[in-house]
C-alpha cells in the first residue's frame, strides 16, 4: 500500500529543524550609553542705567504761574547682575539756577518760591532679546502710574523692580514728560538744572 502520510511528516519535520536552529542563536547585550558634563560658570554683571536727554525750553514770562513741558529722551535701565535681588529707579532734579550771572546765582524756581519740577513716570518695554518675563513698574507701583512726581524737592522713586523681576535689559521710550513750573515773580535769564537718574538694588 502506498503511504500518503510520510511526505508530509517530512515537511512538518524540517519546519522544526528550522525553528530550532533560530532558536540556538544567542541574544547579543545592548551596550551602555556613555556620559558626558557640559560645565561652566556665569559671573555677575552689574545693575546700571542710563540717563535721558531733556530738550531745552523756552517761554516768556507773563507775571503768573506757568506750566512748560520739556522734552525727554529715551533711556535704559539693565539688570545683569544675577542676584535677582530687584531695585528701584530714584530721579532727582538739582535746583533751577540762573546761569546768566557769572556767580551762577538765583535760584527763583526752587518749591519754596512756588516753582516746581514733576516727572511722570513711563512704562517700561522689553529690549530685544531679554526674555525675562517681568520688567520694573513705574512709579513704584502707584496706583496711578501716569502721576506726575515732584524730583525738585528730593530723590523719588520713579521706578521699582520687586525681587526676582526686572532682570535683563529694559527700554523707556521718550516722552514730553517733564513738567517745569514757573513761578510768577521768576527773574529773566538762562536757567538749567541736572536730573540724576540712580539705580540702586533692594536690601
Amino acid at each position: 500500500m502506498t503511504n500518503f502520510i510520510t511526505p508530509r511528516v517530512t515537511r512538518v519535520t524540517a519546519g522544526l529543524l528550522i525553528a530550532s536552529a533560530f532558536a540556538a542563536v544567542p541574544m547579543v547585550a545592548q551596550a551602555a550609553p556613555a556620559t558626558t558634563q557640559a560645565i561652566g560658570t556665569l559671573s555677575a554683571g552689574s545693575l546700571s542705567n542710563t540717563a535721558p536727554s531733556i530738550g531745552s525750553l523756552s517761554t516768556q514770562l507773563t507775571g503768573v504761574a506757568q506750566t512748560v513741558n520739556a522734552v525727554v529722551g529715551a533711556w535704559n535701565v539693565t539688570d545683569s547682575s544675577g542676584s535677582n535681588a530687584g531695585y528701584t529707579i530714584t530721579v532727582q532734579a538739582s535746583t533751577p539756577t540762573d546761569n546768566s550771572a557769572d556767580d551762577g546765582t538765583g535760584t527763583v524756581l526752587s518749591p519754596g518760591t512756588g516753582g516746581s519740577m514733576t516727572l511722570t513716570p513711563t512704562a517700561a518695554t522689553v529690549t530685544a532679546g531679554n526674555t525675562a518675563p517681568t520688567g520694573p513698574v513705574e512709579g513704584a507701583g502707584l496706583a496711578n502710574s501716569a502721576t506726575p512726581l515732584v524730583i525738585s524737592g528730593g530723590a523719588v522713586t520713579t521706578d521699582n523692580a520687586a525681587a526676582g523681576t526686572g532682570q535683563g535689559s529694559w527700554d523707556f521710550a521718550g516722552a514730553g514728560n517733564l513738567a517745569v513750573v514757573i513761578p510768577s515773580d521768576a527773574s529773566a535769564g538762562f536757567y538749567s538744572s541736572t536730573l540724576t537718574y540712580t539705580s540702586a538694588p533692594l536690601t
